[in-house]
């Protein structure tokens, strides 16, 4: 009997796990704003994300996942939420008829990081934008995102 409920305990623990995590939305993430998106010190990861974006969605698991890494493993660079469909967010959309800026690399200034899909992964140091992982504008699957999460918790 009592091996009986040890297991159905350790059934129950493992199913409110899972739940948690197809329970989560980048909406229980952290924000950044468009205008805050260079203000923090030290390292860390933006990604922007909006509703009823599929690839956000394939990305979500893999950005859970790095969450609780994070929580574990306090050097670990901390991650961030961007929705790009709030109206303060807007302007770092790229226009259909706008060129994707090619100083983005670099940028201190949040007025010259754009997006023009989602996800789009942004890697900040020191206040300056260093890496962008996207299928638009780095031309990489969102594989290539979640590939680059799973080396961060190696």
């Amino acid at each position: 009997m009592k091996r009986f409920l040890i297991l159905i305990i350790i059934f129950i623990c493992l199913i409110s796990v899972s739940g948690c995590k197809s329970k989560f939305t980048y909406d229980d993430m952290s924000k950044v704003t468009y205008e805050t998106l260079l203000d923090l010190n030290g390292s860390y990861i933006v990604v922007a994300y909006q509703a009823n974006c599929a690839n956000c969605e394939k990305l979500k698991g893999t950005v859970y996942d790095y969450i609780k890494y994070v929580e574990k493993n306090p050097d670990a660079m901390p991650i961030y939420a961007i929705n790009i469909n709030m109206a303060i967010n807007k302007k770092m959309l790229l226009l259909k008829e706008e060129d994707y800026p090619s100083n983005m690399i670099g940028a201190t200034n949040y007025k010259n990081v754009k997006i023009k899909t989602t996800p789009s992964i942004m890697v900040i140091k020191n206040k300056t934008l260093i890496k962008v992982i996207s299928d638009y504008n780095t031309l990489t699957p969102v594989t290539d995102g979640k590939e680059y999460f799973k080396e961060l918790m190696k």
